[in-house]
């Protein structure tokens, strides 16, 4: 286990790779703060599982015992994901930002969750997944992307990623459009949906219906076991945004988005590398156009 890597978001990127009954124990301890200063007798009473289940789940997460794990929990102080709760305002505005929090706070509460996300992202996204969603970009004849609300920044960035190096990439907000879009896909079409609870339905409804249609299809999603990544060929595990047992919350932060966008950074530039030469080549067919617009965008300025 990377020392690296904070503990709760360790156990996030495992759970959906842990059995039920460890996951059960997984979900107490991310939903629940209480269940973090419990010893192993209450834990497993409060989770309804046995107290050799805390332990399989211990060593699951790759640590030599409860005692390892009370530790590296008192060590980070339970950080790493928000905890909405520690007062009826706590979060009611962004994340973790309270009543009495200043300019100094926000922006060193904000910059740590953001670096916390980056670092869980070498845990949670796996390099033989994005390997293998590289290599079926490589082979699609165009791209199409499906998300909502803020999971669509994602989408617009990989539009302007993927046409850099000439990968044609389709992405309409319109949530009619993107089910018509995703009726209509053939054999030879990569669907590639985002979502960060996997579950947002208009998404979901999309990426069946791509599957359906005969296309290939990759979710990027915070949770293994989704309703989203059931619907694909390869699911790229991002940092969540929130408590997986938790509900969904209603605001929408950047947190889990900046996840994202950093898996999209990294499919598209391992895409790219897949095929350097080509990709390159259209890169430098680009730089001209992009030059011209700037140039004319200083022109305008100065008229």
């Amino acid at each position: 286990m990377s020392a690296a890597l904070g503990i709760l978001e360790h156990i996030q990127s495992l759970r959906g790779s842990l059995k039920p009954t460890l996951q059960q124990v997984a979900d107490a301890i991310l939903a629940r703060p209480e269940t973090r200063g419990m010893n192993i007798k209450q834990l497993a009473a409060a989770c309804d599982v046995s107290e050799a289940s805390i332990s399989r789940f211990v060593r699951g997460i790759g640590l030599p015992n409860y005692r390892a794990f009370q530790l590296r929990l008192a060590e980070e102080g339970g950080a790493g994901f928000t905890q909405r709760g520690q007062s009826p305002e706590e979060g009611l505005i962004y994340e973790n930002i309270g009543r009495n929090d200043t300019a100094g706070s926000i922006l060193t509460k904000v910059a740590h969750r953001n670096a916390d996300v980056a670092r869980a992202c070498l845990s949670t996204l796996d390099p033989e997944a994005l390997e293998r969603a590289a290599r079926m970009i490589g082979k699609a004849n165009v791209l199409y992307f499906f998300a909502a609300g803020l999971s669509a920044l994602a989408a617009e960035n990989a539009l302007l990623r993927f046409a850099r190096i000439g990968k044609p990439a389709i992405f309409h907000r319109d949530r009619n459009n993107q089910l018509l879009i995703a009726g209509s896909m053939h054999p030879g079409a990569l669907a590639i949906a985002i979502s960060d609870s996997g579950r947002t339905n208009q998404t979901v409804m999309a990426l069946t219906a791509a599957r359906q249609a005969g296309a290939a299809t990759i979710a990027l999603t915070a949770f293994a076991e989704s309703p989203l990544a059931r619907q694909a060929d390869v699911t790229l595990i991002t940092p969540a945004g929130y408590m997986p047992a938790g509900d969904e919350p209603i605001y929408e932060s950047m947190i889990s988005k900046f996840g994202q966008l950093l898996a999209i950074d990294v499919l598209y530039s391992l895409a790219a590398v897949h095929d350097f030469d080509a990709s390159a080549a259209a890169v430098r067919r680009g730089d001209p156009f992009i030059q011209q617009s700037r140039n004319a965008r200083r022109q305008n300025e100065t008229d």
